[in-house]
């Protein structure tokens, strides 16, 4: 956001925004006296960087902010969010974010992790995630899922064979970790 816009400057944009939303706002200003930063950061502002500015670290506070609202979001109560570490589902946007940045998955690997994720801690068979998944019988479902588990690993793991959130559970099953 610039504060000198034509029609409604920053401040007056910011004001109007933060009475609907609860969104990330940074304003990027050449007005860098302390009263101009003060007063933005009063009338609703995340932060504030003053012209000229290093473009990375300006993506490092856009990221920064992103990380802050996807964390602690937008204050509204989701039903349809699920959250362990860095690991946030939103079933409602079918998106998964891990540390502030958004992942892809495929339909059928966002089930599973979906699955996993509202109930972390809890121990699933391969059986029981075909089934929840799928929507179908489970017959010999153990290299279906396995595959979609390797996968998922290569994704959300930094070190795939010593996950932090996807763990097994050797004998038993698969479980998201509660962190």
């Amino acid at each position: 956001m610039d504060i000198m816009m034509p029609r409604m400057d920053g401040m007056q944009a910011t004001m109007k925004i933060r009475e609907e939303k609860n969104i990330p706002i940074i304003i990027l200003s050449a007005k860098s006296e302390d009263y101009d930063k003060v007063t933005g950061l009063n009338v609703g502002a995340d932060d504030y960087l003053t012209k000229p500015f290093n473009p990375l670290e300006l993506v490092a506070r856009v990221k920064s902010q992103i990380r802050r609202y996807t964390t602690l979001g937008s204050m509204e109560k989701k039903d349809n969010l699920f959250k362990t570490g860095g690991l946030i589902v939103d079933d409602d946007a079918k998106s998964i974010m891990l540390d502030g940045e958004e992942i892809v998955f495929t339909p059928i690997e966002y089930g599973i992790i979906k699955h996993l994720t509202e109930n972390a801690g809890k121990v699933f068979s391969m059986e029981q995630i075909y089934e929840a998944v799928w929507n179908e019988p489970s017959y010999n479902p153990e290299n279906t899922v396995a595959v979609h588990i390797r996968r998922i690993r290569e994704k959300i793991e930094i070190d795939p064979k010593n996950p932090r959130y996807l763990k097994v559970v050797w004998g038993i099953g698969y479980k998201i970790e509660k962190i």
